[in-house]
């Protein structure tokens, strides 16, 4: 009997054992009386990019610094995507264009004419992205362009200056290698001089160097010993030791590139002007409009990237010089003097 009452209270709790242990019946959510429809994402529309190859650092206070400040406008303006590398050694040009090209840039600038090589390479494998080279020759179909300044223009300006403040009648250029657009933009200023009067003296010289300072001032006073009162210098840091002769002397200059007033404040009355910055407007411009061809793209006066600086002693030249200046800039932004045959055709031009 005690063996059977035992057998029992085990089943009893074996019993309770299981019902406390089982999982209750999952509950049937209530019915909702809306549906939330499935939303999918917008894609944001992807930006025009664009990459700036620059063989130097962008704060070399020239031409480098001029087309990265520039361009980083563009950014803003445009509303666009912008990347740069700078300080590029020419063992890595092909690297860098093949990086951009990998991230699917649409545009890729190279600021000087040693890019040729690697995207003339480099160019018809990547036939979705547009190049650019700066001061190049050679164009190829179909996406790669060459922009250049309009050098003839810079020195028409540049020599229609100096004949308007000299005084004796005799002024010089001195420029650095003779590369095909240097030689352009001597006949340039020769041809702006002759303009102003027909019968000044032009003196003309090529240093071959853009650093040898000390060979530009030499040159220069050579200039000065031959009866030049008016000087300048397209020539680099070169320029800096034809301005110091200049302003040593006792003589006028005319700042050439950049506005170099702050070199000598005291001798050079204005500057003709070449403005990377601007160049770099026009390329951006003409990528966004798909307007890259492969064709040799000749910057001037008309895209305002060459131009004169404002006057820092138009009391030289006063009122009538002053709006022969201005009349001298707006034919060549209308381009009339060149269809006049007063301002001479590049070398790159057809």
């Amino acid at each position: 009997m005690k063996k059977l009452v035992a057998v029992l209270l085990t089943v009893l709790m074996l019993a309770s054992a299981l019902v406390g242990c089982s999982t209750p019946a999952a509950e049937t959510p209530a019915a909702t009386t809306t549906t939330e429809a499935a939303v999918t994402p917008v894609e944001p529309e992807k930006k025009f990019s664009v990459a700036l190859l620059l063989p130097g650092p962008v704060n070399d206070g020239g031409f480098n610094q001029a087309a990265y400040e520039g361009y980083a406008a563009t950014k803003e303006k445009y509303n666009i995507e912008t990347s740069y590398t700078e300080n590029i050694p020419l063992v890595d040009y092909e690297t860098v264009i093949l990086d951009y090209v990998d991230k699917g840039v649409d545009l890729i600038i190279g600021f000087s004419a040693d890019f040729t090589d690697a995207m003339v390479k480099i160019a018809p494998t990547a036939l979705d992205t547009q190049f650019v080279v700066i001061s190049g020759k050679t164009a190829q179909e179909p996406n790669l362009a060459v922009y250049r300044f309009n050098t003839p223009e810079t020195g028409f300006i540049a020599g229609s200056l100096a004949a308007l403040v000299s005084k004796d009648g005799t002024v010089g250029i001195i420029a650095g290698q003779s590369f095909p657009h240097v030689k352009d933009a001597v006949v340039g200023f020769e041809a702006g001089a002759k303009y102003i009067n027909p019968s000044i003296k032009v003196l003309t010289g090529y240093t071959e160097s853009w650093t040898d300072m000390a060979k530009g001032k030499e040159m220069a006073m050579a200039m000065l010993d031959q009866g030049a009162d008016v000087l300048s210098g397209n020539a680099n840091a070169v320029t800096l030791g034809i301005i110091g002769a200049a302003a040593e002397r006792g003589k006028r200059a005319i700042g050439y590139v950049s506005d170099q007033n702050s070199i000598a404040p005291e001798a050079i009355a204005a500057s003709a002007i070449q403005d990377g910055g601007m160049m770099m407007d026009t390329i951006v411009k003409d990528g966004l409009a798909g307007n890259i061809k492969p064709v040799v793209v000749l910057v001037g006066a008309k895209d305002g990237a060459i131009r004169m600086s404002k006057w820092y002693h138009e009391d030289w030249v006063g009122a009538e010089g002053v709006k022969k200046m201005d009349d001298i800039i707006n034919g060549l932004k209308d381009g009339s003097l060149k269809e006049k045959g007063i301002v001479p055709k590049s070398s790159f031009e057809n």
